[in-house]
């Protein structure tokens, strides 16, 4: 998924690219490299993952390396990157291997200051449901600050692994316990992810 202008997760689709300025998407983030991903025409910018997803993503889809720019991030590292109204905090998080194949995936941390805000984006969930690991330093940081926002693709409940998808998703939700959960297409996702939500101004804000 692309990250807007202000760091915030933006799926774009030939079916929604209409609402969207794909000038603007400078950054975007590989979290498998099971799919070829979609690009808007003529988008320039930087794509971040892990030095393994790059190279398999690489191997798989052979991409045009003089139309995209690869950026190998080291697990559990935050770096600072520009997007085009504001500078967030970017973090790769390993999550496994994912449930349909034998590759590694990737959810990501995006923390921004100038909103006080931690956002936790996952496309899916893999093997590997404790992002941040008790035995590195990262996890005393993250789990004092909290997580505000938890983006999931609501695709997963589109297919045969649906109710185990869900529980998963409950389970990931009850022990981050973020301040609300959305969708990355904007629609409505399950009530019952609702309760997993810590009762805060945020969560109220966004209905949860």
């Amino acid at each position: 998924m692309f990250l807007d202008a202000f760091g915030s997760p933006i799926e774009v689709t030939p079916d929604n690219l209409h609402e969207y300025s794909y000038d603007l998407h400078g950054t975007k983030l590989l979290t498998s490299s099971d799919f070829e991903f979609y690009l808007p025409p003529k988008w320039h910018g930087t794509i971040y993952s892990t030095e393994e997803l790059i190279q398999n993503y690489r191997k798989r889809f052979n991409p045009d390396p003089t139309l995209l720019t690869f950026h190998a991030m080291q697990p559990y590292e935050p770096e600072f990157i520009c997007c085009e109204r504001a500078v967030v905090e970017l973090t790769a998080l390993p999550a496994g291997q994912s449930l349909y194949s034998d590759s590694e995936i990737l959810v990501f941390l995006v923390k921004q200051p100038a909103r006080n805000t931690n956002i936790l984006i996952t496309k899916e969930l893999g093997t590997e449901l404790n992002f941040f690991p008790h035995d590195h330093h990262y996890h005393a940081r993250i789990m004092d600050e909290g997580i505000d926002i938890v983006y999931v693709d609501d695709k997963i409940y589109n297919d045969p692994m649906t109710n185990y998808q869900q529980q998963r998703l409950y389970n990931v939700l009850s022990n981050i316990q973020p301040g609300t959960v959305m969708s990355l297409s904007g629609r409505p996702l399950p009530e019952v992810l609702r309760g997993a939500c810590r009762k805060s101004s945020l969560a109220k804000e966004h209905n949860c």
